[in-house]
């Protein structure tokens, strides 16, 4: 009632407190308000039959006044006669006092609050909000910043610190060499520090620090177990740059090769120095660039290519440079041409040795380029006309099949084959790899991803024992596929062999009478049943 009778405090926000009167508990809150502290009452008597709804409850609005809410508090309680006389006189006090705010201790501790900062802990571990109210930041405000406080809750505490939650889920910090507990984490004064500096520093500068502290965490994890360190080029590392240039991989699954490229030079400039803004701002271009491309790339319509129709196609084929009818094939350029384009093309320098395969008109409608040859008149036909007229007129009881003609075959590549008739042509292993992934060369032109049997999500990496596998960031999913030293060499192929084989196979099919041909097996093409039987085969 006396103004000298008042003593300065402090309100908690977020408070709450029970009494225990007649075996209940009456239960008091507060709340940070628009001008100052709130408070509420609560009072619930359960159903002495086990009911879930409550005997008597008693829940009272949020206020300002302390004094009001306590008071109404009171006069509800009594009039219901819920309580006996020795608990309302019981709770006739100050209800600050009586719940435990104006208590020297707590006070003493929100003082102590005021100046050390407090980690509260409500479930078995702080949470993300917790350690953000821990540092002082705002989860929506200081959201580019989220970094910092996940790099502070994921942070080892030293030796010889450990951590314990303490009395009212504070979390409290024991150094076992002194004995001195206190709330503060030894390294808060570090990371408020970083989240300021991150705060009053420039977009590049901001993105600078973040790669520095990237590259300096990689070199921490290296010296610590160097010899199960991934490579930095690693999915781990490329999600976490991409994170920082603001890409999403599972939108933007193109980025991935740029970015590769960033951290190997960004791990350069690390090892030479430090790192430059102007860099930065270089790199940030380089993705807009990129971004921009892929949007043009998406815009432009879809043009098939011409020598697609020699394998599956019907129809004309027209020439790639002019756009009229093609007729031939050069198989070192992989074009179709017209006569006049290819000798164009061709009169100068290594492109003038090009041999062209000249397409043959189809014998029925002598427009379209035949494809396909009959193994029984040996005449030749588009498909169009073998399926639709020459198919028709051939004996239904041989279950002929025609031959595909290979316009994309090279004439040179033959002759140096025949050339060498008791010669084996094998493949090298190193030829298989690069046919079957085209980033086996290492060199910044190739888009190697998109052109793999695996999809432009699947890319390409190398573990610590330089293996390749394949990461998808869309499934999380790695697989790996057969290096060069575990592809096997294909089989050699006998050249001569092979021309006898087709030779017999291509009278087999053209017979008329084809239950008088004696038995013949694959392979078996030796005089094995005498000379009679070799001049009869």
């Amino acid at each position: 009632e006396q103004p000298e009778d008042l003593h300065r405090g402090c309100i908690p926000a977020g408070f709450s407190a029970g009494v225990p009167v007649d075996d209940q508990m009456v239960y008091f809150y507060t709340r940070e308000g628009s001008t100052g502290p709130e408070y509420q009452v609560v009072y619930t008597r359960p159903d002495p039959d086990g009911g879930d709804v409550p005997a008597f409850s008693m829940v009272l609005e949020w206020t300002d006044d302390v004094d009001a809410v306590w008071v109404e508090t009171l006069q509800r309680l009594e009039d219901s006669m819920e309580l006996s006389e020795d608990a309302l006189n019981f709770l006739d006090a100050d209800p600050l006092w009586l719940f435990g705010v104006a208590d020297p201790a707590t006070q003493r501790a929100l003082e102590k609050t005021a100046v050390v900062p407090m980690l509260r802990c409500m479930g078995q571990r702080p949470c993300i909000e917790e350690w953000f109210a821990y540092l002082n930041a705002d989860e929506k405000g200081d959201i580019d910043y989220k970094w910092v406080v996940e790099s502070f809750a994921e942070v080892e505490l030293p030796q010889p610190h450990t951590s314990f939650k303490g009395v009212g889920s504070v979390v409290c910090y024991l150094n076992n060499e002194t004995n001195e507990t206190t709330w503060k984490h030894p390294f808060y004064d570090y990371f408020a520090q970083l989240l300021n500096h991150c705060r009053r520093s420039t977009s590049e500068e901001h993105i600078k620090l973040r790669i520095n502290r990237v590259l300096w965490s990689y070199e921490a994890e290296s010296q610590t177990d160097l010899q199960n360190q991934m490579p930095l080029v690693s999915p781990k590392y490329v999600k976490t740059l991409s994170e920082i240039l603001g890409c999403d991989l599972m939108e933007e699954p193109y980025m991935v090769r740029t970015l590769k490229t960033f951290l190997k030079a960004f791990s350069q400039m690390y090892h030479e120095g430090e790192l430059d803004t102007q860099e930065v701002k270089w790199c940030q271009e380089i993705v807009e660039n990129e971004r921009a491309k892929q949007a043009v790339a998406r815009q432009m319509p879809f043009e098939t290519d011409p020598t697609e129709q020699l394998d599956t196609g019907a129809g004309q084929v027209y020439c790639i440079q002019c756009g009229n009818i093609a007729s031939c094939y050069c198989p070192e350029c992989g074009d179709c041409l017209c006569d006049q384009c290819f000798t164009f093309l061709h009169a100068k320098g290594n492109r003038a040795n090009h041999e062209p395969n000249h397409f043959i008109p189809c014998a029925i409608c002598k427009v379209n380029p035949a494809k396909l040859q009959c193994t029984y008149t040996r005449g030749k036909y588009c498909t169009e006309c073998y399926t639709k007229k020459h198919a028709k007129t051939l004996p239904k009881f041989l279950e002929l099949k025609p031959l595909k003609i290979d316009y994309k075959r090279s004439a040179k590549e033959d002759r140096k084959k025949l050339g060498h008739p008791n010669s084996e042509v094998t493949i090298s292993p190193v030829d298989l790899a690069e046919e079957a992934d085209p980033e086996i060369k290492e060199t910044f032109s190739k888009p190697a991803p998109l052109e793999t049997t695996l999809g432009e999500k699947w890319h390409a990496f190398y573990d610590l024992r330089g293996v390749k596998y394949y990461f998808n960031f869309e499934t999380q999913e790695s697989m790996r596929r057969p290096q060069d030293d575990f592809i096997c060499p294909a089989a050699s192929v006998d050249v001569k062999a092979k021309a006898t084989r087709k030779k017999i196979v291509g009278c087999m099919a053209m017979s008329k009478d084809p239950r008088l041909l004696p038995e013949w097996h694959d392979g078996v093409e030796a005089n094995q049943g005498g000379d009679d039987d070799a001049d009869e085969k």
